[in-house]
């Protein structure tokens, strides 16, 4: 291609739109995001272990949103997925059991629980203070009793044979010695008679002790009758109590078995209900009770009623508490007391059967909550967290609630830099994330991107709640997102700028409609914001404390182009790069590098250099040479290779002492073999020379020399376009350095090389004769 000159017409942007946001409807826009969209449906159709999906891209472009759009419409092709409520574990309390029922049963049976229990309170009582449960109660004592009277008469009669008498006391059965037809506990006072008193009671203890054997099974046969009345009586009441649930949910097998397991449990238990209404009025003492009766109640943690398909749930903070749910304790004397009603679930209880989205970064903030992500993965269960209380205060009676089966699909959204830490040093990361998916923020401009483009604008507008904007404002954001995207070609997709923009010109506009003059004034003003360095550096080169030239030629220096990064802003500067060549052995010295301010791309574009030195002239001659290289007034590190080019015209100019052109700024990386390869910041370069051009005075001759594979990456501001449509300002294109020589230095290549051979020779000449 060789030189080019660059015109206006060249490096306009000359995109535009004939439609307002008014005109338009809203619908979901992502463009060309093709790697997404399909790791998603491979993700969406497997759903097996481990396909789990990595959403990578930049902050603002729309992972969020993206992943909200495309497992939303999944989730809403899949049923509702089921209630979870946890209940008493009766045999082992400190572990609650949990049951899943279908979508909507959850609250319906902890209503129905609630009424039968509030029933129970009211129904108990009178049932078991009834006419015919004391009747029967009566009757069972009186059966008893009549036995007990039959067994204490035979033990009167066989004691009475051996001439003892039977006494019935509050401590029980007493016998003493019967003297004369009377009995009194006086004759055992008598030696003679104590000592037949023992004998006849050594004979009589055997069978005494059948007859008090016998009674006291008699009185066990009253408790065991009386307790199986009163078991009757509450199966009796709690199965008419529980009668019309069971029929309600007896096609719900787990429902079934839950609520016979509760009948039965509750049975045993029916004193509580006896002893809740006896303190009926005593608030402080029916309140201890409420909490034993708890034990019969369900608590659903999840409840899934207004579900519509499967969840989809972002959690937007991510603690253990948010994720995995937790234990709400009461205290009690001191102690931390909870049980099943206690429970609170987490997203992942609230997320089953659906989709899960995290931010990683904010997951990684806690590396125990990442571990604790990867086990629940794993092992397919969900335990509920003890976190902080099982580390930080050893004093509570916890509870271990049964786990709860693990079936989420989870979308972890992060850049691209923590995917690749995270592949590289967590083992586990593939092996859980099979799948990623990366969104492109620069994608190329087609018909499709133009004709969606104010669609997405539209979205903005919509989401924002803000003014409608008319086709030059649209025009306006497409040509800065162009200019964010480096290429006259491509369009930046981080679309979050946009809405920053359309924000700004909503609060700021004095219309009913957003115009393109308010776009380009929010765009100018937020550059104003952010340049207080560069406007300081200005005005240093206005003062001359930054010494450029930009008029007339010089040997040994050159005005290169440099990008200054300031992480939310970039703007670029020229450097005067300066070289001083003489006889030596040492080659092309970096004095940046000498001093540890050279970056090691800057470092190996200098050895470049001196590959090409070599290469172009050291083929039939040894060189002599030691040239030095710097970069003027230059405090910091020097990074990258993009001034090479300028750096090689440095060298070869002073050696051959020709001189450069110094109204011409040139960058561009350069091969061993001289060819010019493209770099970056292109458009800050120009525009930075440019505005240093214009303090100084602009004469008409100066511009800039940029590698022709940047053509496209040449977008400029208003002012600087004018300036080159205007011929006051220029910009060549060049394929390789002869390109470069012949518009810096206005000499002919060929010339140019013979000249800097001959001092080469020269040089090494002198080197000889020095040495003789």
């Amino acid at each position: 291609m060789g030189i080019k000159k660059v015109s206006a017409k060249d490096i306009k942007i000359n995109y535009t739109f004939d439609l307002s946001t008014k005109d338009l409807k809203p619908e979901p826009v992502f463009f060309k995001q093709e790697r997404v969209e399909k790791a998603f449906n491979i993700v969406l159709k497997t759903e097996k272990e481990g396909y789990n999906i990595y959403v990578a891209g930049p902050e603002g472009i729309g992972k969020i949103t993206y992943s909200m759009i495309k497992l939303k419409e999944a989730a809403s092709k899949k049923n509702s997925p089921e209630d979870i409520f946890y209940h008493a574990n009766f045999e082992e309390p400190q572990k609650p059991i949990f049951v899943m029922v279908p979508a909507g049963v959850g609250k319906k049976l902890q209503r129905d629980i609630n009424k039968v229990i509030e029933n129970l309170k009211e129904t108990v009582v009178r049932q078991f203070e009834s006419k015919e449960f004391e009747d029967e109660r009566v009757k069972l004592q009186k059966e008893i009793e009549e036995k007990k009277q039959e067994v204490l008469k035979r033990l009167k009669e066989d004691a009475e044979k051996l001439g003892l008498a039977t006494i019935i006391t509050p401590s029980g059965i007493q016998l003493l010695p019967i003297v004369q037809g009377k009995v009194s506990p006086e004759f055992l006072k008598i030696p003679e008679i104590k000592v037949e008193f023992e004998k006849k009671l050594e004979l009589f203890d055997e069978k005494f002790r059948d007859y008090l054997r016998q009674l006291r099974e008699l009185d066990y046969q009253l408790f065991e009758n009386i307790r199986e009345l009163k078991e009757k009586v509450s199966r009796y009441v709690i199965d008419n109590a529980f009668f019309k649930i069971e029929e309600k949910y007896r096609n719900l097998k787990q429902v079934i078995n839950f609520i016979d397991y509760l009948k039965k449990h509750m049975a045993e238990r029916i004193d509580i209900f006896i002893r809740w209404k006896m303190f009926e009025g005593d608030l402080l003492l029916q309140k201890a009770i409420e909490r034993e009766i708890d034990i019969f109640r369900i608590n659903v943690v999840v409840d899934n009623s207004k579900q519509e398909g499967a969840p989809v749930i972002y959690e937007q903070i991510p603690t253990f508490k948010s994720m995995f749910g937790y234990i709400s304790f009461k205290a009690e004397m001191g102690i931390l007391y909870a049980d099943h009603m206690s429970i609170v679930a987490g997203s992942f209880f609230k997320a089953r059967g659906g989709y899960l989205i995290l931010k990683v970064r904010d997951i990684l903030k806690n590396p125990l909550l990442w571990e604790n992500l990867k086990r629940v993965i794993f092992h397919k269960k969900i335990y509920l967290s003890h976190y902080p209380y099982e580390e930080i205060f050893p004093f509570h009676v916890g509870i271990y609630p049964e786990p709860v089966p693990f079936n989420i699909t989870i979308a972890l959204v992060g850049d691209s830099l923590m995917y690749q830490l995270l592949s590289l040093y967590d083992p586990d990361f593939n092996r859980l994330f099979k799948v990623k998916g990366e969104f492109d923020p620069v994608v190329e401009i087609d018909e499709d991107v133009m004709k969606r483009f104010p669609v997405l604008i539209k979205n903005i507008v919509l989401q924002e709640s803000l003014k409608d904007v008319d086709a030059e404002g649209i025009t306006e954001l497409l040509r800065y997102s162009v200019e964010l995207s480096g290429s006259r070609k491509k369009i930046n997709t981080i679309f979050s700028i946009l809405t920053d923009i359309l924000r700004e010109a909503n609060a700021v506009s004095t219309e009913d409609i957003i115009t393109g003059k308010t776009v380009k004034n929010v765009i100018k003003d937020r550059r104003f914001r952010l340049n207080l360095i560069e406007e300081k550096i200005k005005k240093m080169f206005e003062e001359g404390k930054l010494l450029t030239d930009i008029k007339g030629k010089k040997v040994a220096q050159v005005n290169g182009l440099s990008v200054i990064e300031l992480g939310d802003f970039s703007f670029g500067k020229p450097s005067r790069i300066t070289a001083a060549s003489y006889i030596g052995e040492k080659g092309i010295i970096n004095i940046e590098r000498e001093v540890e301010l050279s970056g090691p791309i800057h470092s190996k574009g200098v050895m470049i250099l001196s590959g090409y030195v070599g290469h172009k002239y050291g083929k039939d001659t040894p060189l002599a040479l030691s040239c030095s290289i710097a970069f003027e007034q230059s405090y910091g590190e020097v990074e990258g290779d993009s001034a090479s080019a300028a750096e090689l015209l440095a060298v070869l100019s002073s050696i051959g002492e020709i001189p450069v052109r110094q109204d011409i700024a040139i960058t561009g990386s350069i091969d061993q073999l001289g060819n010019i390869q493209p770099v970056g910041g292109i458009k800050e370069k120009i525009e930075g020379f440019y505005s240093v051009c214009k303090i100084k005075g602009l004469t008409g001759d100066q511009g800039v020399v940029v590698p022709s594979r940047n053509f496209d990456n040449i977008i400029l501001d208003d002012e600087v376009l004018q300036a080159v449509e205007d011929r006051s300002f220029h910009i060549y294109t060049i394929d390789n350095i002869d390109d470069a020589i012949k518009i810096m230095t206005q000499i002919d290549p060929l010339e140019f090389h013979r000249q800097i051979k001959e001092k080469l020779v020269e040089y090494y000449r002198q080197a000889i004769k020095g040495k003789k």
